[in-house]
């Protein structure tokens, strides 16, 4: 069979089941054929193997049935990195880069030593790595699933030995031998309640390790900025991922540790950002 009719055929699997099944079709079988959805458009008539396009149809299969397509390929891109992502990690987000460029622009000149809490499959880290050529990363989570996967998007991006890899609980593992010039965390802030009417690809296939952030959604916020001074240098930076509506909460959190704080919208417009200087 010809390209474009094992695409359309991928299509029709998923047409009743994502929103853009012709866009999500290019992809799993450019993942199949190890192609770029460019290809995909641009050569519709060059015949595909029988063993391709069957593993192209239970790939589809697999997506319509609400696995993720980053967990389906292992890959997701972050701040124009490649990312390894499995089901021990959450699968970055591109509103997380707002964070990442924050740190990257406001520190790029700086030696300075920061500490990522929770950092699943190491979007922040690995980035900060990356791009900034002073910085001296240590990268913490509870699981030590996640730790394996962030050590290897280390040695993918070339960085690893950049960044110090720790197993520790962000609520109550607070044993580090110096303090941080700034702390980042992007840790799970959903409802206990909410996470079930999550979209279907985040409540039933997303690590809930990573996503439940207790009966209010602020258990992690709170229990970091109670112990921020035994982490956090005096007038250190603490930079927090948030909800769509918890910049207030947090924000309230922080008020009599902090000074200078702020809450940035991401470029949906949504409040996304909280930022504050350690009195």
């Amino acid at each position: 069979m010809i390209l474009k009719d094992v695409l359309k055929s991928c299509a029709d699997i998923l047409k009743n089941s994502v929103p853009s099944p012709f866009m999500e079709a290019q992809i799993l079988l450019g993942h199949v054929l190890s192609k770029d959805s460019l290809y995909i458009k641009t050569h519709p008539d060059i015949p595909v193997d029988s063993q391709d396009e069957k593993k192209a149809y239970s790939l589809c299969k697999r997506r319509a049935k609400g696995e993720p397509v980053a967990y389906i390929t292992g890959i997701k891109e972050f701040m124009s990195l490649e990312f390894e992502v499995c089901p021990a990690v959450l699968i970055p987000r591109p509103d997380t880069e707002i964070i990442t460029e924050y740190i990257i622009e406001k520190y790029s000149d700086s030696s300075i030593a920061v500490l990522d809490l929770c950092t699943g499959s190491g979007a922040i880290s690995v980035s900060l790595a990356k791009y900034m050529k002073n910085a001296r990363i240590t990268a913490t989570d509870i699981s030590p699933d996640a730790i394996r996967v962030a050590k290897r998007n280390a040695k993918r991006n070339q960085v690893e030995e950049k960044i110090d890899f720790l197993i520790k609980d962000a609520i109550w593992d607070y044993d580090f031998k110096n303090k941080f010039d700034v702390v980042v965390s992007n840790p799970p802030y959903i409802e206990t309640s909410c996470i079930s009417s999550l979209m279907r690809d985040v409540s039933e296939f997303e690590p809930k390790l990573a996503l439940d952030g207790g009966e209010d959604g602020l258990i992690f916020y709170k229990k970091i900025v109670n112990n921020i001074k035994k982490i956090l240098k005096c007038g250190g930076e603490l930079i927090f991922e948030i909800g769509y509506n918890q910049g207030n909460a947090v924000s309230d959190i922080m008020k009599n540790e902090f000074s200078h704080i702020l809450v940035t919208k991401d470029y949906a417009g949504q409040d996304r950002m909280v930022t504050g200087q350690l009195i």
